[in-house]
Order: structure tokens, then sequence, then C-alpha cells
């Protein structure tokens, strides 16, 4: 009697994306990045020698560097295990790969290492993997991009149900928040069409909502083998596969990532238009005040530059985040076609619900946010306009005010030295000729007072006349 809770080879290989180099990160940043990423694979800190080679690795000028060799480094013995972390660009990228742990004879012995196991195996497979993963897998760092879960196997019996199997191994791993088969399937339950090298697959995920986070985004491929199939041929087969495997899953986690931020910088946008609206407020209250305050219209000036900077900068992010997402989609459909031609018995439509989505949903949600929030870039633009006018009429009144002091005051002193002028012509020439202190005196003082009284009067009515003129012009 056939055992329907046993699985040939039971195999997990996880895909891991971290930012390596995100987009204005400062050196500092960077290395972070680095350390947390290496963190995974070295207990505690590099050593200040595994850290100078591995810059000098990543300093290579590829698209695709094996940080650690084509074998990458293996678990400790008896687990059966390995990791394998590329940079590609300005993505940390990290397989994980583990099987059922292995004695030395299992390992030399074929009809040992191939047997049927239980099911159930899958789920010490993956505490293998949380073991020799160092570092929260729940609290991930926020340069942590996403992860798929890769598991496979064959039927160890031809009796057995690959979907039987698939929903099995579902239920041991730990994986999904609220875990639900139905749910979370994507794919449709039909031997005939989803294939990858003639295995039966089953695409389950779970997507953060858009106020949700990066935590949210859950992702498994189960691809079950027929009994029939040889299963060392499989595994030479898959082996090939996994760098074709390792840039499609991240072209999806890109994606995901870039969408994430397009929601926070949809926010950060919502944020700065309740700014814009208070700032379009005050100014319509300064145009109504008949006291205005330069220093004040200075200070709003400078914070609706500032705010423009902000409300442009954001603006550009999110069509950056759009442009992101067409090109890894592009990236992704282009993989999975390839993957189909190259491939034999491998169908794999299944791949595109993701690509459907992305299209339908992720995209035109930008497109519509953009058009949404651009308009308020114009009142922006408007209100700064409008508080350079305020200011600037405001420094030409003073000036003309000022101008007008200046000419009145110009006036009154030219007056009041003409003034003086012809009352001095007036004294008595007996006075000036003895100059006779007591009279003399009398005359100069009179002289002084005369010219000022003048020279006020003449000047304080071209004041007043010119001020009268500057008001009626004001108000026509």
């Amino acid at each position: 009697m056939t055992d329907p809770d046993t699985i040939i080879y039971p195999t997990i290989d996880l895909f891991s994306y971290d930012l390596a180099e995100g987009l204005g990160q400062s050196e500092e940043e960077s290395n972070q990045n680095r350390n947390k990423f290496w963190r995974r694979i070295y207990v505690g800190q590099m050593t200040a020698a595994q850290l100078a080679d591995v810059i000098k690795i990543e300093s290579e000028l590829s698209d695709y560097i094996e940080l650690l060799g084509k074998d990458g480094k293996g678990f400790d013995y008896p687990m059966n295990g390995f990791y394998y972390p590329v940079k590609l660009n300005d993505i940390y990228a990290l397989q994980v790969h583990c099987s059922i742990d292995l004695t030395h004879q299992d390992r030399d012995d074929p009809s040992l290492k191939y047997a049927p196991r239980h099911i159930p195996s899958f789920q010490k497979i993956q505490e293998n993997i949380f073991n020799n993963l160092h570092g929260s897998q729940i609290n991930q760092p926020e340069s942590h991009m996403g992860q798929t879960w890769f598991v496979w196997g064959q039927l160890a019996f031809a009796d057995q149900k690959a979907s039987d199997a698939a929903k099995r191994i579902y239920g041991h791993l730990k994986i999904f928040d609220n875990s639900s088969w139905e749910k979370d399937l994507k794919t449709e339950i039909n031997p005939s069409a989803p294939k990858l090298l003639g295995a039966e697959c089953f695409e389950l995920w779970q997507l953060p909502s858009d106020r949700g986070d990066l935590s949210q985004n859950k992702h498994l491929l189960i691809c079950i083998f027929p009994h029939e199939l040889n299963i060392q041929d499989i595994s030479q087969t898959i082996s090939k596969l996994y760098p074709s495997l390792m840039r499609l899953f991240l072209y999806r986690h890109k994606i995901i990532w870039s969408y994430h931020l397009s929601r926070r910088h949809k926010n950060e946008l919502k944020n700065q238009v309740k700014k814009i609206q208070a700032t379009i407020a005050l100014l319509a209250d300064q145009d109504h005040s008949s006291q205005i305050d330069l220093a004040q219209l200075q200070q709003s000036l400078k914070s609706n530059l500032n705010l423009m900077n902000t409300y442009v900068q954001e603006l550009i992010y999110l069509e950056s985040q759009k442009n992101t997402i067409a090109t890894n989609l592009e990236n992704y459909q282009n993989k999975l076609k390839r993957l189909e031609n190259h491939e034999e018995d491998t169908n794999i439509p299944f791949l595109e619900k993701f690509a459907t989505i992305v299209t339908k949903k992720y995209i035109p949600q930008i497109i519509a946010d953009i058009t949404n929030l651009s308009p308020n870039q114009k009142f922006l633009e408007n209100s700064i306009r409008n508080i350079e006018g305020i200011i600037s009429l405001e420094q030409t009144r003073s000036e003309r005010s000022l101008n007008q002091s200046i000419f009145a005051v110009g006036t009154g002193l030219g007056t009041s030295q003409i003034t003086v002028n012809i009352l001095t012509a007036q004294f008595p020439v007996n006075a000036i000729a003895t100059k006779s202190n007591t009279l003399f005196l009398i005359y100069m003082v009179a002289a002084f007072l005369g010219s000022i009284v003048i020279g006020g009067l003449f000047g304080g009515g071209v004041w007043w006349w010119l001020h009268r003129r500057s008001r009626n012009s004001k108000n026509p």
C-alpha cells in the first residue's frame, strides 16, 4: 500500500533579495546594507579581512557577480544545504538551498539519498534554513526587498496526486499570515496546464495592501515532479535553472518594492498638499489685510520654496517608481518567454497572473496618482509668484516712501538755506559792520529760527502733498 504522505528528495530553495545601493544613499548607508546582508550568512560582524575581500569582489564590472564563487558556502554537516550569494547590479540576491539531512553513507548511496521521505520533513528543512539564515525572519531590515520560497520534490508513487502532495507541503511550511490553501493558491488545479520542466506547479502568494508593509509580501512556488522521471536528472536540470529563477523572482520583488515605495511617496505628497492649502489660505489673509508684514511674507516665501522643492522631488520619485515597475515588468515577461521557449516541457502561464495585476492595478494607479497630484504644483507655483509680487510691490512702496521723505527733507533744508540767506541779507549794515555782540546775536538767532520754521513748513507741505498723491494713486 502506498503512503500518500511521502515525497522523494524534498528540497527548499529560498531566494532572498536585499538592496545593496539605494538611490541617493551615502557610502556609509551602502556599507550598512552590505553588513546586514552578510550578517545573514556569517554570525555577527564580518572580519576586516572578509569585508575587504567582499568589497574587492563587488567592484568587478559585471551585472552578475558570484560573491562566494560558483559553489557558494555549504552548511555544517550533517545538514544538506548551501548559501549562494550573488550581486545583481545594485541588488544582493541570496539563494539558500536545503534538503534533508544526510549522513556520509546516505550521500554515497543513491538508494538512500533518494529514498521516499515523509512530507512533514519539509518543516524540518525550513527550520534548518531559518537556523542557518542568521537574523530575524520577522523583523527584516528596511533594505530587504522580498523573498520567494521555491519548494520541489518528486512523487514517491505513480498513483499519487501532485495537488494533494502540494497542499500537504503547504500545510507544513511557515510562510503565510492567516494561511488558507484555497485563498492563497493562484494556480488552477489542472495537470495538463502548469508545467515547469515537466513538474506540476502551484503558485501561492499574498501581496501587501496599499496601506500595508512589505512584510505582507509572501510568495511560494511548489513544483511536484512525476514519479516516472529520474530524480538525478531532475536535480541536475533544476540546478541549471536556478540563475533564471533568481532573476525572475528578482523582477517580481523589484516591482512590489517599487509599488510599495510609490505608496510612501503618494502619502508624502498628500501631506504636502495640506501644507499647500494652508499656505494659500495664509496668502489670502495677507492679501485682505490692511497691514502687510514684509518680514512674514519673506519667511512665507522661503517656506514655499522649500515646500516646492520637496513636492517636485516627491513627484519625480513617484514617476521614477512607475518607470522602474514598467522596466521590471518587461524583464519579467521576457524571462517567462525565454523559459518557455528554451526549456523542454515548460508551460507556465500561471506566472503571468502577477504580470496582469501589475498591468491592471499597479501602473494605472501610479499614473492616476501623478495626474491627480501634479496640479497642486501649479497652485504652489502661483502662490510663490503672488508672494514674490506682493514683496516686490511692498519694497517698491517702501523705497518710494523713503525717496519722498528724502525729497521732502531736502526741500526743507534747501528752503531753510535760502531763508537764512534772505534773512541775513536784511541785517542792518551797521550791525554787520560793528558786529555788536548783542545785536548780531539777536539777528543770527532770528535768522536761524526763521529758516527752521519756514524750511519745516515747506518740507512738511511737500511731504504731505507727495504722500496724498501716492495714496490717491493707490486708491483711484
